[in-house]
């Protein structure tokens, strides 16, 4: 019981190493901590040492170079109880504002504070006082903006990770946060299950399916070929341990034909597993009395029997240049058995990758990349068993239409439906309720059935 709460503890602070999610209005970036690192966060450096042994979603400011822990209800300028009735006769020009760009800068170099600026901007502010009390408001958010250096340390999510990539949508496909969703529940991924992904959204959907699993079960990641480096830069930002990304597999879409000739003598290798006898390490490593190079022509030139001080400056001299070079030996030797203990890993895990194909393990397959689904669709589905759930995404229609037809053509899924999810994001405030002026035109295009045998 200690152990448990032990392990929560940890986990709701942020440590060493963490990659962690620095939100602010309208910016979201992901940031390791490390000790004695700089971060560079919209246009200003500062340590964060600070945030090592701290808590998941406290609000910081950056004042000196260093952070300082606030509420958030702080972070605060009180406006002018008097307000306008509206703006009809305002003027929006320079001369609004007495105070000039030099005024501002040299207050930052003196090291005033942000709520110091605003309020002395909103004191010299000639129209400042005729506006409405939402335009006040308005006025007051973007300088806060401007002027203060305030953020929320948060946890990764899928959320605030798809928030990163809300500028370059390309990068994940134009996924969008409901479409994400409507995948993982429609392929009902749970704990312990084997699914089947092929993706090209930079990881984002083999982290968000090896996080509903839970450590337990296989991914099966199908690349073009063995050589295709796929970029996963998500993965990294979940903090995942070794243990599982070791049940994330890719497995060559080029090597699917030979899935069948694979032997089914092989068991499934874990994080912690040694595959490679450990008896040829001790054999390859020399011991202390065992002589790894060849006699040093030092020797040969031995000094006569009244150079004694000189013999020993010789002798010390050869068994130090044999002891760097057998040190040397041992650290090449032991980092090519390194080298061989990791490719025989990945060879059992290819391979228990390959048998999950070959029996027809898997629970669930997932396609969301940018070429042609409809071929690795139709290949794919013979390593599929009766009764799984398929979702394939696209953010282009016609490629789920040939799909839609090919699969109704030969017979291979049942209750088939190609969908396009409507979806508006909406501004909430006090009499200020309207559609945001910036959102996604679409999230792109699911196609979804129970796979079925077609004899």
């Amino acid at each position: 019981m200690v152990l448990d709460v032990n392990i929560k503890m940890a986990d709701s602070v942020i440590q060493e190493g963490d990659q962690v999610v620095f939100r602010r209005a309208g910016t979201t970036r992901v940031f390791q901590i490390r000790k004695s690192r700089q971060v560079y966060f919209e246009k200003t450096k500062f340590s964060a040492d600070e945030l090592i042994g701290q808590s998941y979603g406290t609000t910081y400011e950056v004042e000196g170079g260093h952070l300082i822990k606030v509420e958030p209800a702080s972070i605060n300028v009180e406006l002018v109880s008097a307000a306008g009735v509206d703006n009809r006769n305002l003027v929006d020009t320079e001369k609004n504002q007495k105070m000039s760009t030099e005024d501002i800068k040299k207050m930052k170099e003196d090291g005033v504070a942000g709520e110091k600026i605003i309020t002395e901007l909103i004191e010299n502010s000639e129209t400042f006082k005729s506006k409405t009390e939402y335009s006040q408001a308005k006025y007051v958010k973007k300088k806060k903006q401007k002027h203060i250096l305030s953020f929320t340390v948060s946890r990764p999510t899928p959320r605030l990770i798809m928030e990163i990539y809300s500028k370059e949508p390309i990068k994940i496909c134009n996924l969008r946060a409901d479409t994400l969703a409507q995948i993982l529940s429609y392929s009902n991924v749970r704990y312990g299950s084997n699914v089947g992904v092929v993706e090209t959204c930079q990881g984002l959907i083999l982290a968000c399916v090896l996080q509903r699993m839970g450590g337990q079960g296989k991914i099966v990641n199908l690349i073009p070929n063995s050589n295709d480096n796929l970029s996963r830069d998500v993965m990294t930002y979940f903090n995942f341990s070794e243990s599982a990304l070791q049940n994330c597999i890719s497995y060559p879409l080029n090597q699917l034909s030979s899935v069948k000739t694979l032997d089914d003598d092989v068991t499934c290798v874990s994080a912690g597993d040694s595959v490679v006898n450990s008896s040829p390490v001790s054999d390859a490593i020399p011991h202390d009395g065992d002589s790894v190079v060849n006699p040093s022509p030092v020797s040969d030139a031995i000094p006569h029997a009244g150079d004694l001080q000189s013999t020993h400056s010789v002798m010390i001299s050869a068994d130090s240049t044999q002891d760097a070079v057998l040190h040397i030996g041992q650290k090449r030797q032991l980092a090519q058995l390194d080298r061989a203990k990791k490719q025989e890993k990945k060879q059992q895990q290819l391979k228990a990758a390959g048998l999950i194909l070959k029996h027809r393990k898997l629970d669930s397959l997932i396609i969301a990349a940018r070429y042609n689904p409809t071929p690795i669709l139709l290949k794919l589905l013979d390593f599929v068993p009766p009764s799984r759930p398929v979702v394939v995404y696209c953010h282009l229609l016609e490629p789920l239409v040939e799909c839609y037809s090919q699969v109704k053509a030969k017979y291979t899924g049942a209750q088939i439906q190609l969908s396009e999810t409507w979806y508006r994001e909406y501004q909430v405030l006090p009499q200020r309720t309207h559609p945001m002026i910036n959102m996604s035109g679409t999230g792109g295009y699911l196609l979804t059935f129970i796979t079925t045998d077609p004899s």
